[in-house]
């Protein structure tokens, strides 16, 4: 028996009826709490014709108004657009390529409806079966195998969705380097080890080698200071116009886990733990009124990621509920902010609770778009045909990492030195400390986000100290003459 759910409001139920009593299957029909419910006993071997069919029917009356969309496909390549644009896709059916040009009624998790072009067939096609996406042009499809003349709307490699609306595996020809990724590393404190500058460094490797590029962030961090993950965050989604992002995710928490969320796409590790985006100042919590402002900017995040935001209140107050149900013929998950008491219901987060999600529950919830423990893993999830990277990712993150560590090693030894300095004259212990301070002038301009968790005076404070010693030394060299 499958059991199909939907909101009543949207629902044509004679169009549900005649479109699935055709199979003679229907075993109950009922509206409860403003939910639409279909209960069909079915044999194995209509499965495959029904499945559609209870698409359409549930989707005939759906929203009026035209709704963004974000579509990645399984060779990684990201189309973005809205309800009711014109497309061109190529997908499989069975063993058969097929095409067609028609208007796009429906985008859910796990499929898009189009309305072929000189009729009312609408075909659900599932996601996962998409070869290629095209913005159909006024005359015809944008071509995305470059077999167009100059002069055509030209040729589109897969991820100038933002800019010509296709994707696929014929345009991804075009680009040598489209079996790889932009592997980049990203672990420790969000702010200090992990931070802007590594993304934007990777990100313009990747603008280099043409739009459509994937990159993948590899995340270990526990969180760190909110300025630094706004920065992150909003380098992100403005990448995701040109790219398409993809979080590995194994500790991700709190502005680890927000980086994660303004990915198109999370990929889990088995460890994984995701959410608890919590804020606080010195360690103290911060007003309800910043703790609002952090939700909508968590909220603007999924949007661009087209993650729900009933994900963003549980995962910052731990006065929010949030739960699923999934949707057991097409897959999709349904969030709710307050319980159903609907079968199926799971609960994600509870009254009392911050939200923190582990590989399992995200990989039935839907934030997951998959597993892996590995890059070869991680590879076949992303359909490529074995791990490449064709970044220098890695590099800049153990760079950075090693200069962090030489800076936290230094000003251990230069502060301790510092305490040391009493055996020796006054002018030498002046000259010792000028020394020490430039010093931390230098650091501070190679590693400030660091030096502000060191505790170590600012550098206009530094200077004013070098200053006054400096003076000191002038008086006590005049007196001595």
């Amino acid at each position: 028996m499958v059991v199909v759910a939907a909101a009543a409001a949207e629902v044509d139920p004679e169009a549900v009826v005649a479109e699935v009593d055709r199979f003679r299957l229907i075993d109950s029909l009922s509206t409860r709490n403003g939910i639409f419910v279909l209960k069909v006993v079915y044999p194995m071997n209509v499965l495959k014709t029904l499945v559609p069919s209870l698409l359409l029917a549930l989707l005939v009356s759906g929203s009026a108004f035209a709704a963004s969309v974000t579509v990645t496909l399984p060779n990684g390549s990201v189309w973005r657009g809205q309800t009711d644009d014109r497309v061109t896709v190529e997908y499989r059916s069975g063993v058969m390529k097929q095409k067609m040009t028609g208007v796009l009624v429906k985008s859910g998790d796990l499929y898009i409806v189009v309305r072929e072009d000189g009729g009312t067939n609408e075909v659900p096609i599932f996601r996962t079966d998409l070869i290629s996406l095209s913005a159909a042009a006024e005359g015809g499809d944008v071509p995305s195998d470059g077999a167009a003349d100059d002069s055509s709307a030209g040729a589109a490699t897969p991820g100038e969705a933002a800019k010509s609306g296709s994707v696929g595996s014929d345009s991804m020809d075009a680009s040598e380097d489209s079996d790889g990724v932009f592997y980049l590393p990203m672990s420790g404190q969000v702010g200090v080890e992990m931070r802007p500058e590594e993304i934007e460094a990777i990100i313009a490797q990747a603008d280099e080698a043409g739009p459509g590029q994937t990159i993948v962030i590899d995340i270990e961090s526990g969180g760190g200071m909110v300025v630094e993950y706004i920065v992150i965050a909003e380098t992100i989604m403005e990448a995701k116009k040109r790219h398409s992002f993809v979080a590995w995710v194994g500790e991700a928490i709190s502005a680890a886990a927000g980086t994660a969320l303004a990915c198109d796409r999370i990929v889990f590790k088995s460890h994984s733990r995701l959410g608890a985006i919590t804020m606080h100042s010195s360690g103290k919590a911060v007003s309800d009124e910043k703790e609002e402002k952090w939700i909508t900017m968590l909220k603007e995040v999924l949007r661009s990621s087209n993650y729900s935001e009933f994900w963003a209140r549980p995962m910052v107050r731990n006065d929010s509920f949030i739960s699923y149900i999934k949707d057991p013929v097409t897959g999709d998950c349904e969030y709710f902010d307050s319980y159903q008491n609907e079968p199926g219901e799971v609960v994600l987060s509870n009254y009392g609770e911050n939200c923190v999600v582990g590989a399992e529950l995200a990989m039935d919830c839907c934030l997951a778009y998959g597993r892996a423990d590995n890059t070869d893993e991680l590879a076949e999830i992303l359909d490529m045909s074995s791990w490449n990277d064709v970044g220098t990712g890695q590099k800049l993150h153990d760079d950075w990492h090693r200069t962090v560590e030489r800076c936290d090693v230094d000003i251990r030894k230069t502060k301790a030195r510092l305490g040391m300095l009493g055996e020796y004259d006054q002018l030498v212990q002046i000259r010792k400390t000028i020394e020490i301070y430039n010093r931390w002038i230098r650091w501070w301009k190679r590693a400030p986000n660091k030096m502000l968790m060191s505790g170590v005076p600012p550098v206009e404070s530094l200077e004013q100290m070098i200053e006054d010693l400096e003076r000191q030394m002038r008086e006590i060299t005049r007196g001595g003459g």
